[in-house]
């Protein structure tokens, strides 16, 4: 399905409960084309759709609206209750808070009778720009993401700065506050994608880009439940890499998903191709390595596995990412299964005459993917604005090995 204002509007993220309820996270009616899109009185948006729903409308939609630009970047499900926390940024000042500085972040979730309440918003003078959200054995959330490039007033006085957050429930009420705050202060661009946390312990995952310096490379970072760094392994040197997802194995390893330039694994297909690591949650060295790709530049969006391990990446492409598949127009969608051992299970390829961007996957109970995020094109139906809103998924078709 596809859906849009006469503005931007796009999903940020996806996940799926226990009563395979699919949650959706994003923005509507922004403006897009700025040096950090959505500008303009953009909406964070919250929906729900039911399992095996047969109309293609969610249950219910929620907007949360200041006068500045608002959006809805990363959800995460509480361990114990279900209950959905949701992590977005806003130009504005939500009931209850004062902004901080040209771009705050917010948590939002359950609060009293209602559960859908901002609970916490806070930042620096700097823009904020939170990507990923998770929970860690206490019960404390984990923000991760970084400071969009800061200019004050004429000039640039920082590029962007990766950032981690803990945030823990204030005793006798609702409300959340910081526990620790970590800037990384990386000289150049330090832009962080992806984050996980040990379910049952404290240790964070982090994984993104350095883009110059001694540290120049995609990177995967291990933190402890201080925020301290345990170790840093970046994964090649090349400053238009980019590690972008991680996930925690039952075990303890880690699976990291990304793009790269190099040949990580048997062979490079083309120009940027995926790549899957499995690496020592301990050491932070690879264990295996998958790699694949279009004779075209491929970048890696989203990874999400299942129970059984096996692992589904989305991303976008340049080129014909599934075997005999005609490339329909600027970026097309990708999705690639691979088992919990890194061999291929399935490739499948979508796209539309305009630039067709993934931004989350998740899996449901019986492993099929739904995928969320925006396009400039008639992906599904004709297009309603600027760049519309999507949802795929795999149920009802055939994979293709």
């Amino acid at each position: 399905m596809q859906w849009g204002t006469a503005q931007g509007d796009a999903v940020l993220d996806l996940v799926i409960d226990a009563q395979s309820r699919l949650y959706v996270a994003g923005y509507e009616g922004g403006a897009t084309g700025g040096t950090v899109d959505p500008s303009g009185d953009a909406r964070g948006v919250l929906m729900m759709f039911e399992a095996n729903a047969e109309e293609r409308a969610p249950a219910w939609k929620k907007a949360f609206d200041t006068p500045g630009a608002d959006t809805l970047e990363a959800l995460t499900l509480h361990p114990d209750t279900g209950a959905v926390y949701f992590v977005g940024r806003t130009t504005g000042a939500f009931p209850g808070f004062s902004p901080r500085g040209q771009q705050d972040l917010f948590l939002g979730g359950p609060s009293g009778d209602s559960p859908w309440e901002v609970l916490y918003q806070g930042g620096s003078e700097r823009p904020q720009h939170p990507r990923r959200l998770a929970f860690d054995g206490r019960r404390d959330l984990v923000v991760a993401g970084y400071d969009d490039v800061y200019v004050p007033s004429n000039y640039v006085e920082a590029w962007e700065d990766a950032f981690t957050v803990k945030l823990r429930r204030e005793t006798g009420t609702d409300r959340w506050s910081e526990v620790w705050w970590r800037q990384f202060d990386i000289p150049g661009t330090d832009i962080l994608e992806g984050l996980a946390v040990e379910p049952q312990g404290e240790s964070i995952y982090l994984t993104g880009l350095i883009t110059t310096g001694a540290e120049r490379g995609p990177y995967v970072r291990k933190l402890n439940g201080n925020g301290e760094t345990v170790w840093f392994q970046r994964q090649t040197q090349i400053g238009m890499d980019m590690m972008q997802s991680v996930h925690v194995l039952p075990r303890g390893d880690v699976l990291v998903a990304g793009t790269t330039f190099a040949t990580l694994g048997e062979r490079n297909y083309g120009q940027q191709d995926v790549v899957v690591r499995q690496l020592d949650g301990v050491t932070g060295e690879p264990v295996w390595t998958y790699q694949y790709g279009s004779s075209e530049s491929d970048w890696v969006t989203d990874m999400a596995v299942d129970a059984q391990g096996n692992i589904a990446v989305v991303g976008e492409t340049l080129g014909a990412f599934e075997p005999g598949f005609e490339p329909r127009g600027d970026f097309d969608i990708f999705l690639l299964r691979l088992d919990a051992k890194g061999t291929l299970l399935q490739r499948r390829q979508w796209g539309s005459a305009g630039d067709d961007h993934p931004s989350a996957v998740a899996l449901d109970g019986r492993g099929e993917a739904f995928i969320g995020g925006y396009t400039s094109g008639a992906l599904v139906c004709p297009s309603q604005g600027e760049h519309d809103a999507f949802l795929l998924t795999t149920v009802g078709t055939e994979p293709s090995p």
